[in-house]
């Protein structure tokens, strides 16, 4: 059985907002098993760090490179893939998954930009 992080732990954790919170989370992080962040905890995480948190881009990436590379914790394989994408672009990470999740199939989009990613076919050419 999983044991899923959601946005509003994980921000406890790297904010350390409400301190009590944080040791709890960060206490699961290290002892806990088979963790798991849904995909859309990304982009919630991007917005409101950036957002309301003043966080910069590369603590962000470094905050996505931490999640992803922890052996207890578990994400998709489509932000597994997204995240280089975030790393390389100035995309936000919502872009990123849309891409990553495009590679085996074509995507409807009329971002000009976003079609340039390597590996995105669009479905109109």
């Amino acid at each position: 059985m999983n044991t899923i992080l959601d946005t509003s732990s994980l921000l406890r954790f790297f904010t350390n907002d409400e301190p009590l919170k944080a040791i709890k989370v960060k206490e699961l992080l290290e002892n806990g098993k088979n963790l798991y962040i849904p995909d859309v905890v990304f982009p919630e995480l991007e917005y409101v760090l950036t957002d309301h948190y003043n966080s910069s881009r590369e603590n962000i990436i470094k905050i996505f490179q931490f999640l992803s590379s922890q052996k207890n914790i578990k994400v998709s394989a489509n932000i597994k893939k997204a995240l280089p994408i975030f790393e390389k672009t100035k995309f936000d990470i919502a872009d990123c998954i849309i891409a990553a999740s495009s590679f085996k199939g074509s995507l409807a989009s009329f971002d000009k930009e976003l079609l340039q990613v390597k590996g995105i076919n669009s479905i109109w050419k």
